[in-house]
């Protein structure tokens, strides 16, 4: 888009020679189908030009507009992608990249010309993002790009797609494995961690359903959606099915196939998409038949004790309590952090008890593919990164190799 003054020669019916200014403004559009097509007009002065230009720019908005001469913030792409996307990705993961899109992707590029957006720019700005946030929130907002520009490069309005091609740091890949495997705790660990949450009022149902997290795998959605037809105890095994998640009520956009609302909680497939069958542990049978004693098949076995329903993220956290030390005395402090600090596992987040499973299975002796198969991994090298040993295997170790070399 573009306005530029024109001064056009012409003899009037005197004979004179004379001369005429105009301003010229041009927009270059993309139709669904063709080549690009430009559309100009001629006005007496620059604001009658400018004023049109940015008409044809709105009423363009989202749909045909030359990106590479406009700034992201004006190319209307997001609107553009967003029902495309809303009706693709998982609730949790599009709310994930609208929220990467507004704080990072616009605020860094808001401003630059699209077409002018390199794939250096973008390395750059997704280091400077987990510098200033975290690893995970420079990946998604990376991905949000990305995901926008494919879209507009699939519908003939960019060249090519730089957030695609570019890479993240070495540090940044380490942090991101770091992050995904976390803590894991060995079998005692987390029977520590059981016992203790056991022991809080009313913690029994708490207690399995951390239990089952660290021992079979589930997600924690998983394990919330879990409901009682999904068990089958008297062969051991239970369908992951379904999952649930948080939104916020007043986000009423449309959801992708497969997914529906129930207030703010929405519900759909396992992440991956498939079901899978996974083994309950033989030391759950009892606890899960007790649980689920006199249900219908459609409750959940996991239900908390105010509403009957699902036992939400924050609840299954504030439910934990820690009593510690204050200027004014013994207090009570409520929160997962904290109370699994008390227990010696600092920094470990509920996600961590699917890696304390995943490396546990493996540690077992459980073929990886099986592994893979159990945690519902569409690729065998995310089950791979769970293959580590835990620290006590690496003490067993030590002491193996002084024995053998006597030099205790």
């Amino acid at each position: 888009m573009s306005v530029t003054k024109r001064v056009y020669e012409y003899t009037d019916k005197d004979g004179v020679m004379r001369t005429r200014e105009v301003w010229r403004a041009r927009v270059w559009t993309y139709p669904p189908h063709g080549p690009r097509r430009e559309i100009e007009d001629e006005f007496t002065t620059w604001k009658e030009a400018k004023k049109w230009e940015g008409e044809q720019r709105a009423k363009a908005r989202g749909r045909n507009v030359d990106l590479e001469r406009t700034t992201l913030a004006a190319s209307g792409l997001w609107e553009r992608a967003e029902p495309v996307l809303r009706r693709r990705l998982a609730p949790r993961t599009f709310g994930y990249y609208r929220e990467g899109w507004n704080d990072r992707v616009l605020k860094t590029f808001g401003n630059m010309k699209v077409g002018a957006i390199s794939v250096g720019d973008v390395e750059r700005a997704q280091a400077e993002w987990a510098r200033t946030g975290s690893v995970h929130v420079a990946r998604q907002a990376r991905y949000a790009l990305s995901a926008v520009l494919r879209i507009a490069v699939r519908d003939g309005l960019l060249p090519a797609n730089p957030a695609r091609s570019a890479e993240s740091s070495k540090a940044e890949k380490r942090k991101r494995q770091e992050r995904k495997v976390g803590m894991t705790l060995t079998p005692a660990q987390l029977s520590t961690l059981v016992d203790a949450i056991r022991d809080l009022p009313q913690g029994g149902r708490y207690a399995v359903m951390v239990d089952l997290m660290g021992s079979a795998g589930l997600r924690y959605g998983e394990a919330a959606a879990l409901q009682v037809g999904d068990l089958d105890l008297a062969r051991g095994v239970m369908t992951v099915q379904r999952s649930v998640s948080e939104m916020t009520k007043d986000d009423a956009g449309d959801l992708a196939p497969g997914y529906w609302r129930e207030g703010n909680l929405v519900w759909g497939p396992p992440k991956g998409g498939k079901n899978r069958v996974v083994p309950v542990p033989k030391h759950l049978v009892e606890p899960l038949r007790d649980l689920t004693l006199g249900q219908r098949r459609t409750a959940q076995v996991f239900r908390s004790e105010r509403t009957g329903y699902v036992i939400r993220g924050n609840v299954l956290k504030t439910k934990m309590a820690t009593e510690t030390m204050t200027t004014e005395g013994a207090k009570m402090v409520h929160g997962w952090g904290p109370f699994v600090a008390s227990l010696g596992f600092d920094g470990m987040r509920v996600h961590d008890l699917r890696a304390t499973a995943a490396t546990n299975y493996l540690s077992a002796g459980v073929p990886p593919h099986v592994v893979r198969d159990i945690l519902g991994h569409e690729d065998i090298k995310v089950t791979n990164l769970y293959a580590r040993a835990h620290d006590d295997a690496l003490s067993l170790a030590a002491a193996a190799l002084s024995a053998y070399s006597g030099r205790a």
